[in-house]
């Protein structure tokens, strides 16, 4: 349950990486450059940190389902590590000693290595970063560690339902697609991979046509400038992203796991607009407004579950919606869930939902202006889905918001759900797992 309350804040943030100003002459001023080929975003920011995030495009389409994890495990292995000219130690010590935090995470569209650090400290800091991306140390005994340790991690994530149900939803409602490997591996696949393949991937991968570069803080086009020419921009140029291969959009279809918990999950998946449009703004809006109908009838109504949740996801190649709960019955939670779906596709929304749902997003809006590091990652999002520039329209696209636009988008796209099921399977049968229904007009 946590984690799907995580996946539904999450959601809201993915919105509000869609957009952080009102107007694009109104918000803090953008540069866009290239550096011998290799494309940076500088926004200016009067905040004490600064924010670097090297993008790294293709995502699942970078590599085979037999070596899921690969891309997870060399960016953790760079960014944990460091550069060659300098031991383990050496390179925590400098990191800690200026107070500069590097990371990276992998995920079904793209990964990222990032920089958080103080103003203060930006010059010494990005010589360390730009370090570890340029010259990685490959260290044989610290890749042994860090395979371990995430191998162990992959084998006890499937004792988590929440997580296990994710993959289950992911693997088998986009089965023989990139969106059916898992980004940060299995047992048998991380097991599997030596340190010369995962060397050779980041090598692959890790080039200037592949990546971008996205910054923010209070710095200078032409100290950044400086910077990327004396390291970054020294990456092999590479070759254009991969493109993510996953079907046109979601099938109906149901998948149960029996597993003997006290808990029953269901996870019903289906389609969502292009992200980066009007009607992605249009669908987030709506499927919030319907994870506040789900709160209402399951939980406040019925105490059928702790959390029940309506949400858009973040995935890219092919955007989706989802539609959660945790249950100790499922054949009533399902009734209701497809109930709620069919009423909001019938008779639409609202409009003092509508209204009211919009002051909650751009109230979570300016709550994610607060870091740098949101900030960054907000334009590297916008970039992959149509540009940088569309998170200058936010606040526009959510107040234009229309009510016949959150119903005709959820007419739309609500049609055909995937449905996937871990729990006790004696509680279940198969036509428990109803469609929504396809109606011909739906209420302005």
């Amino acid at each position: 349950m946590k984690m799907k309350n995580l996946k539904s804040i999450l959601a809201l943030v993915l919105l509000i990486c869609l957009g952080f100003s009102s107007r694009a002459d109104e918000g803090p001023k953008t540069e866009e450059f290239e550096v011998n080929g290799l494309k940076v975003i500088l926004r200016n920011s009067v905040k004490g940190t600064v924010s670097a995030r090297l993008f790294v495009q293709g995502g699942t389409a970078n590599y085979s389902k037999a070596n899921e994890g690969i891309e997870s495990l060399a960016l953790s292995l760079v960014m944990t590590s460091g550069p060659q000219n300098m031991t383990k130690s050496e390179f925590d010590a400098a990191s800690e000693g200026v107070g500069a935090s590097l990371s990276s995470n992998s995920g079904y569209d793209y990964s990222h290595m990032s920089l958080n650090c103080v103003k203060m400290y930006w010059d010494e800091s990005w010589k360390i970063f730009a370090a570890a991306i340029t010259n990685p140390a490959f260290r044989q005994d610290e890749f042994n560690i860090l395979k371990q340790q995430l191998v162990t991690a992959s084998k006890q994530s499937t004792t988590n339902p929440d997580v296990q149900l994710d993959r289950l939803s992911m693997s088998n409602t986009w089965e023989g697609s990139d969106y059916e490997k898992i980004p940060s591996g299995n047992p048998e696949s991380l097991e599997s991979l030596e340190m010369a393949q995962v060397k050779s991937h980041y090598e692959d991968i890790v080039t200037r046509k592949n990546a971008f570069l996205v910054v923010v803080g209070n710095i200078t086009k032409e100290d950044l400038k400086a910077k990327v020419e004396s390291s970054l921009a020294k990456l092999p140029e590479g070759s254009e992203p991969q493109r993510i291969h996953v079907e046109e959009g979601v099938e109906e279809g149901v998948f149960v796991e029996d597993r003997d918990i006290e808990t029953n999950y269901i996870q019903g998946v289906f389609s969502a607009p292009k992200k980066g449009t009007d009607e992605s703004t249009y669908n987030s809006l709506a499927m919030s407004i319907l994870g506040d109908r789900f709160f209402e009838e399951l939980r406040t109504k019925r105490s059928l579950s702790y959390a029940p949740a309506a949400y858009s996801t973040g995935y890219m190649a092919r955007p989706t919606n989802e539609i959660y709960i945790s249950t100790t019955d499922p054949k009533a939670s399902l009734e209701v869930m497809v109930n709620e779906v069919n009423k909001v596709k019938t008779e639409g929304f609202e409009k003092k939902e509508l209204e009211g749902k919009k002051q909650e997003y751009l109230t979570g809006y300016f709550m994610g202006q607060q870091t740098n590091s949101s900030i960054s990652m907000s334009l590297g999002i916008n970039e992959m889905n149509g540009g940088w520039e569309n998170m200058d329209t936010f606040t526009s696209r959510v107040l234009e918001t229309k009510l016949k636009d959150v119903n005709l988008v959820m007419q739309e796209f609500g049609d055909k759900i995937h449905w996937t099921y871990l729990g006790k399977e004696e509680l279940v049968q198969p036509e428990y797992f109803k469609q929504p229904v396809k109606p011909e007009k739906m209420k302005n």
